[in-house]
């Protein structure tokens, strides 16, 4: 399996989410990082990148240095996924990873119609896939739960898949390895996330509903059973299949600014390391 890092993992340097450093990183930097840690793939965040200056740029990049992309988008309609697909073409990726957006907290009716919604506009934005050769690949984003991605997958199509995010399951109180047996053959992507307790560390944000919020943190440092998650994937998908991390390094507010980039470059590092010496990912 293929080890690709996503550029979420760097959040807190890159500065578009909750927290802003004084001197924000870009895509070239996410990129000339993945690559001195000799990952094969780049996984990239709709927010990392723009799509009307950095594609051209991204794809030289990327066939310079003999690596794989995957995109990033929001929204599930033709109209939201156009541009994206046809970035993702251009850099020669396989997959668009995209998501409908909300929150489980706002409970299973709403999820439903969410889900409901999204699979009226996949059903459309499968044939623009199809056009582009790229598989779209809709996360379960602590949006919608399992049974709702179910329902979403009675599109009988292969260029919809699931891109499978570990953690974000766990947040919403739903079993990781169960959700997995249930999408094994439609997952095109991964977000490979560990996670712990909420209480373990109270300066910051923790994600999910109550009751089973967690944090996230490095592979190896949480509760996930993540050599059982990669072994089923080799299991379902072979060994040709790329593997996504994601690590989303925890927002605390009490370290500085200094102490807390550190901490995420040291978390990406140990999950890098975690994963090709204990889940035996390249």
């Amino acid at each position: 399996m293929k080890l690709a890092l996503d550029s979420f993992s760097y959040h807190l340097h890159l500065g578009k989410h909750w927290f802003v450093p004084a001197q924000p990183r870009d895509l070239r930097w996410y990129a000339e990082t993945c690559r001195q840690l000799g990952v094969a793939g780049l996984h990239i965040d709709p927010l990392h990148i723009d799509l009307s200056r950095e594609v051209d740029w991204l794809a030289e990049y990327a066939r310079r240095h003999g690596l794989f992309v995957e995109l990033g988008a929001i929204g599930t309609s033709p109209e939201a996924l156009a541009a994206p697909l046809a970035a993702a073409e251009r850099v020669g990726a396989k997959v668009l990873r995209t998501f409908i957006g909300g929150s489980c907290a706002e409970g299973r009716a709403a999820t439903a119609a969410r889900a409901a919604q999204a699979r009226r506009e996949l059903a459309r934005s499968v044939t623009l896939a199809e056009q582009h050769g790229v598989v779209i690949a809709l996360e379960n984003h602590m949006d919608i739960f399992l049974e709702d991605l179910l329902e979403i997958l009675k599109i009988d199509s292969p260029f919809l898949g699931i891109c499978y995010d570990s953690g974000n399951f766990a947040a919403v109180g739903e079993d990781p390895l169960q959700a997995l047996a249930a999408l094994r053959e439609r997952v095109a992507c991964t977000h490979l996330k560990d996670a712990c307790p909420a209480g373990q560390y109270a300066d910051a944000p923790s994600y999910g509903l109550s009751g089973t919020a967690v944090h996230f943190c490095a592979l190896g440092e949480g509760n996930l059973p993540l050599l059982q998650i990669v072994q089923r994937l080799r299991q379902a998908q072979g060994e040709d299949m790329p593997l996504t991390l994601e690590i989303c390094t925890p927002f605390r507010h009490t370290l500085p600014e200094s102490d807390l980039l550190a901490w995420e470059a040291e978390n990406v590092a140990r999950s890098v390391k975690y994963a090709r010496e204990v889940l035996g990912i390249s």
